[in-house]
């Protein structure tokens, strides 16, 4: 994956070029287009709605109705769409929904946006707004330029910044994260996506956002006071405020303060009625408490609060994980991965080699077990030469044939990418979205169940991997995402949540003639990450 500001090979032949001008010429019209006539109808009738509080701006409903949002993929029928689906204009404006109205009113202030690779086209719009950007963009191994970019492409209302990574390895991992904090006079809003800054990431790969709105602390305003019996539940409002700006200033070049830089101060905002915990991953080795901040650790920490345990810790559950890049998964890694779940009885002990319930089942018969509680959603090869928008367009998904082939890689895990049975318009997309779901054996949703959306692909360079008997987590990208754990009450939010997924729920394994879809096996030039 090599990040840039194109996601397109240049050496792509020129059936790929040529596919490339109409895709250009097709987006970038689709993203300035004025609303459709439904989406329309649909502002009116939230307009005539009543408010349901003082808070009677419809942005504030919308971001409370729903926890999870697709992407408005350009084959999805503009007549046809679900209301959790926006595009990325909708996302710049006040109002969610009336963000692609002809002449919406233009009031974001400042923008902080980070991405793996990153389109001007798609961009400059904000630029000639007279926003102020701030773009945060991986950084390629051999840069050596500045860490910071005032004026960046002829705007001085633009600044480039490269996220610090660990120079001390020979590769030093991916700044991965898509997080957004868009300024409006009223509020700030937090984003956090699946979503690169492109064209192809919102139009033709399939993404998901959770997305927050923050009111303005009022003059001398403190935080709410817990009563006592409120003080033994998770603070899940704290605890995001605090992650957030912690994770903020980690990704600032070194010496820059991230309010400086970016011209928003979190600690004007009021963080509350948040409904997820925040998991990232940063470059480097961790040990002791700091251990337990980043990457599947992170997992293991939230879901240890007594607040999130499940009320039925026996009861047998299975990790679905859809992802788009696979790394060097291994039943010892799945072991690794569900023992920072908390389920199916595995401990962080068994992770230690000659110990615990993987030494006493015995090697075969402990992957076998493991294989059988973890689906890996994949396309099939099958699945995008035949029925996607075309292969020139798959370079987000990664898997290595040198892995695929190896004797311990989990290929009975592997479980087929389709879309929805009663969304037609979502098969034959290209997924770029990363969810895992932990419930029942049976796919049933409960209270119990564990919901993860972000940038986090399933890969100890995502995660982490143990090292030093599991004293020591060693961890190469920066990646972000929300997580929904166990919690009373929660069940039909997070049936909601699947219901609203892009792909086939519960998933079908690989067939003995399926393969999965891997570019080094068959030799086009595609559309890159």
């Amino acid at each position: 994956m090599e990040p840039g500001d194109s996601n397109f090979a240049t050496n792509s032949g020129s059936e790929t070029k040529s596919r490339k001008r109409d895709y250009e010429e097709v987006t970038i019209q689709w993203l300035k287009e004025p609303t459709p006539a439904a989406e329309l109808k649909r502002s009116k009738q939230n307009d005539e709605a009543p408010p349901k509080s003082n808070e009677s701006s419809s942005h504030f409903q919308l971001v409370k109705e729903f926890s999870f949002y697709i992407n408005h993929l350009k084959n999805y029928p503009k007549d046809c769409l679900r209301p959790n689906t926006l595009n990325f204009r909708q996302m710049l404006f006040r109002d969610l929904l009336k963000g692609s109205n002809q002449n919406p009113e233009r009031d974001l202030q400042v923008a902080f946006m980070t991405t793996f690779g990153y389109e001007m086209d798609l961009l400059e719009p904000i630029l000639k707004a007279k926003c102020h950007l701030t773009i945060a963009n991986d950084m390629d191994q051999n840069y050596r330029g500045p860490m910071v970019q005032k004026g960046y492409y002829g705007y001085p209302n633009c600044t480039l910044i490269y996220p610090p990574k660990d120079a001390s390895r020979n590769f030093m991992g991916a700044f991965h994260p898509k997080l957004w904090l868009l300024k409006f006079p009223e509020f700030l809003r937090v984003v956090i996506s699946s979503g690169n800054l492109t064209v192809g990431d919102w139009t033709v790969w399939s993404n998901c956002m959770w997305i927050h709105d923050c009111k303005p602390k009022k003059k001398g305003e403190e935080a709410k006071k817990r009563s006592e019996e409120e003080s033994k539940e998770f603070d899940r409002d704290k605890d995001f405020e605090e992650y957030l700006k912690f994770y903020v200033q980690a990704i600032m070049p070194k010496g820059n303060k991230y309010q400086e830089l970016l011209k928003i101060d979190l600690d004007d905002y009021v963080f509350e009625n948040i409904d997820i915990v925040l998991v990232g991953s940063l470059p480097g080795r961790f040990m002791g408490k700091e251990m337990l901040r980043y990457g599947h650790p992170r997992l293991l920490d939230v879901l240890g609060h007594p607040s999130h345990r499940m009320t039925n810790q026996g009861k047998p559950k299975v990790l679905v994980y859809q992802t788009t890049s696979i790394g060097a998964l291994s039943p010892d890694y799945f072991k690794e991965f569900l023992a920072s779940l908390r389920v199916n009885g595995w401990k962080v002990t068994d992770c230690i080699k000659g110990r615990g319930k993987a030494a006493k089942a015995g090697g075969a018969e402990a992957a076998a077990l493991l294989n059988k509680s973890v689906y890996v959603i994949y396309p099939t090869k099958s699945y995008i030469q035949e029925e996607s928008i075309g292969p020139e367009f798959s370079g987000c998904l990664l898997l290595a044939s040198k892995n695929w082939d190896k004797d311990t890689f989990p290929k009975k895990s592997f479980s087929k990418y389709e879309g929805k049975e009663d969304y037609a318009f979502s098969h034959g997309a290209i997924p770029h979205l990363k969810v895992f779901v932990v419930c029942n054996e049976d796919f049933s949703v409960d209270d119990d169940t564990i919901i993860y959306y972000g940038s986090h692909n399933f890969s100890p360079a995502a995660w982490g991997k143990y090292e030093k008997d599991c004293t020591q987590t060693n961890i190469y990208n920066s990646e972000l995402g929300v997580l929904h754990p166990p919690r009373v009450g929660s069940k039909s939010m997070k049936e909601k949540i699947i219901g609203d997924l892009p792909f086939r729920f519960p998933p079908r394994r690989y067939e003995t003639s399926d393969s999965p879809w891997i570019r080094d096996k068959v030799g086009v030039h595609e559309f890159e990450e």
